[in-house]
């Protein structure tokens, strides 16, 4: 089965060595539509993703890979959580099929809670993390194996690109958006955050925080990929009032924003090759 797929993503390499690869968050699922698709692979056949998974709203489980202006991808529009009650490992089995598929780079896109001075509707650039899940997909015999190593100590500082971090500030430029940049906490969820544990966070200097990303990006780099990391602010954090709901709508407003910087990373690569 994997050397079809690997077979496919050779097809789709006309203008840059690797394709790349998209991990669409919350409310960025329209970006999938801009892609030229060859091929169509249900989630439940990659190696290691829970086949009885169900896509949270605004999620859906179908791989595509093709062409999105004449650059190789593979976009995966949804992912699965570790507050649904799936593992690290499995969390991570859609970065672990992009580098099987010949993927190199990954781009994470997320919705966020803003823990300091960033208005819903930002779009983000994520230069840092912490994990706070209490979870790495490495921590296992399993976990290291899968991700091709003898030992997992992976080193994460510079987990973030600054080279595709660069692609993406000179496409927010271009489009005239505001790209606010900061580090990003991942937390296990699926409950939001308490008004104490964003000031907590705010005191470690931290500028987003969701439920995703984080443990996808340690095993991108113990897999030797370059990540970009993209989160689409959908609401202040530690209010009482926040909802999924609302995070839908605020990331359906404001993903236009998200994609134009996506789209012009992706001509970026095209220019480069």
């Amino acid at each position: 089965m994997e050397t079809t797929f690997e077979k496919m993503a050779e097809h789709c390499k006309p203008t840059v060595e690797h394709p790349l690869a998209i991990v669409l968050g919350s409310g960025l699922g329209a970006l999938a539509e801009r892609v030229r698709a060859v091929r169509h692979i249900p989630y439940s056949d990659i190696e290691g993703f829970p086949a009885e998974a169900i896509p949270v709203a605004g999620h859906r489980y179908e791989v595509l890979v093709g062409e999105i202006d004449d650059v190789p991808v593979v976009v995966y529009p949804g992912r699965i959580h570790m507050y649904q009650g799936y593992d690290a490992l499995e969390v991570t089995s859609l970065v672990r099929h992009a580098h099987k598929l010949g993927c190199r780079s990954i781009m994470l896109s997320c919705a966020s809670g803003a823990v300091r001075d960033v208005e819903p509707g930002t779009v983000g650039l994520i230069t840092d993390q912490v994990n706070l899940t209490g979870r790495n997909p490495l921590a296992s015999a399993e976990g290291t194996a899968a991700a091709e190593l003898e030992v997992p100590f992976v080193p994460m500082a510079g987990a973030y690109s600054s080279y595709l971090s660069d692609l993406a500030r000179d496409a927010a430029a271009e489009v005239g958006v505001e790209l606010a940049e900061g580090t990003y906490v991942g937390l296990l969820g699926p409950t939001y955050e308490t008004a104490a544990e964003i000031r907590m966070l705010a005191s470690f200097e931290a500028d987003y925080v969701g439920m995703s990303t984080v443990c996808e990006t340690i095993m991108a780099r113990a897999l030797g990929m370059e990540v970009l990391g993209l989160t689409l602010v959908t609401n202040k954090a530690g209010r009482a009032d926040n909802n999924h709901a609302e995070v839908l709508e605020a990331a359906n407003a404001a993903a236009e924003a998200t994609q134009n910087i996506a789209l012009g990373v992706v001509r970026r690569l095209a220019q480069s090759a």
